[in-house]
């Protein structure tokens, strides 16, 4: 079964403005306090092979 598919309407983006997406962001953190809290050394060594392989 499949779901009909909504009519586009004219001029309508799904995209922000620029202005908007500047005033969400945030800085990074320097390298040195990216940190995952709460981790268990299990957890941290799991991610750590995933993020290396």
């Amino acid at each position: 079964m499949s779901t009909p598919q909504p009519e586009p309407t004219t001029n309508e983006s799904l995209e922000l403005p620029v202005e908007e997406l500047l005033r969400r962001g945030r800085p990074h953190l320097p390298y040195g306090e990216q940190v995952i809290d709460d981790l268990t050394p299990e957890e941290a060594d799991a991610f750590l092979d995933a993020v290396l392989s």
